[in-house]
């Protein structure tokens, strides 16, 4: 390996990742659960990966999320251990995350049946169903 291959590779190594780098978030959703009266019909939320990060669509508007470093999630969601793949995008309105389904988050009262899910705060953690 030359040095010039080698220098390369340790830049891509340490670059942060983006939306590209380990995309599983990027398809439709729509909420589990919740009262079919009150739940709008068209209640669904995509997102695509766009640069760094993600484009979240929901009724036409967008919104821009950005990925959450590993010590990022650590403090958000403590004793989700790394196995669990947790990958988490912020935007100023909410969080969307993936999961290994059945994983627990002991600190807020919640296991993620699906791996999907979206939070707006520590109490209001909704779980999603890709439909894609």
């Amino acid at each position: 390996m030359t040095r010039w291959t080698m220098a390369v590779a340790m830049v891509l190594a340490l670059a942060p990742g983006g939306a590209g780098a380990a995309d599983g978030l990027s398809g439709t959703y729509r909420p589990v659960g919740g009262d079919p009266r009150t739940m709008p019909a068209d209640a669904q939320l995509t997102l695509r990966a766009e640069g760094r990060g993600w484009l979240a669509m929901f009724r036409g508007e967008g919104l821009a999320l950005l990925p959450l470093s590993g010590l990022e999630q650590a403090g958000l969601f403590p004793g989700v251990p790394p196995e669990a793949g947790l990958q988490c995008a912020s935007s100023r309105a909410f969080l969307m995350c993936r999961v290994a389904p059945g994983t627990e988050f002991p600190d807020k009262g919640f296991t993620s049946t699906t791996g999907y899910f979206t939070a707006f705060s520590d109490t209001q953690i909704h779980e999603l169903q890709r439909i894609d």
